[in-house]
């Protein structure tokens, strides 16, 4: 009897390590769960804020009035202004450009098609892309005198993070409709 005893207590440390790899591995799976939640819910906040902005730029560009830009005292055009509370782990917002074309981490600006797109990313998450009809392209603004007028060479807007207040206008140059974001992000 007294083999028995020996053999029980000699596992007693194999069953001790076992059951810490079992917990170990439940805690990195629910770890892994929780990131990946804050992940998708961080997409599912900023798809929502977008899908917003969507709906009130066709609204804007269905019964809005357009400034004529290269006019100096042209009257404003229909304007909407938006705060959007973004989430801490966003990697960025590109409006009419995606400023990480090669997914390298780098933001640069310029236009992709003709500025007609919404994209984002989420820190850990894959980039989503929201496209629009041709009639909504959005431009960066720059402060003119008075007036904001279509940064040159055309380019697109991009976010980086926290609670930002953008200003849209509606705007025309030869005839031409562009959604004119009245900020500059400072990158070129």
């Amino acid at each position: 009897m007294r083999k028995i005893d020996t053999i029980a207590a000699d596992m007693i440390p194999i069953r001790l390590i076992i059951s810490l790899a079992v917990v170990a591995s439940i805690s990195m799976l629910v770890g892994f769960g929780f990131l990946n939640l804050k992940i998708s819910n961080s997409e599912d906040d900023v798809e929502c804020q977008m899908n917003n902005i969507q709906s009130k730029m066709y609204n804007m560009i269905a019964s809005g009035i357009a400034r004529d830009v290269d006019e100096v005292d042209a009257s404003d055009g229909t304007k909407r202004r938006i705060t959007l509370s973004l989430p801490d782990n966003l990697a960025f917002i590109g409006f009419g450009v995606d400023p990480d074309e090669n997914n390298d981490g780098v933001l640069k600006s310029g236009l992709t098609d003709q500025g007609n797109v919404i994209f984002y990313k989420i820190h850990g998450g894959s980039k989503k892309v929201i496209w629009f009809e041709n009639k909504i392209r959005f431009r960066e603004g720059k402060i003119n005198g008075d007036k904001w007028v279509l940064n040159n060479p055309p380019q697109g807007f991009i976010i980086s993070k926290g609670e930002t207040t953008i200003v849209f206008e509606l705007v025309e140059r030869f005839n031409e409709k562009y959604i004119l974001i009245q900020c500059n992000d400072g990158i070129g």
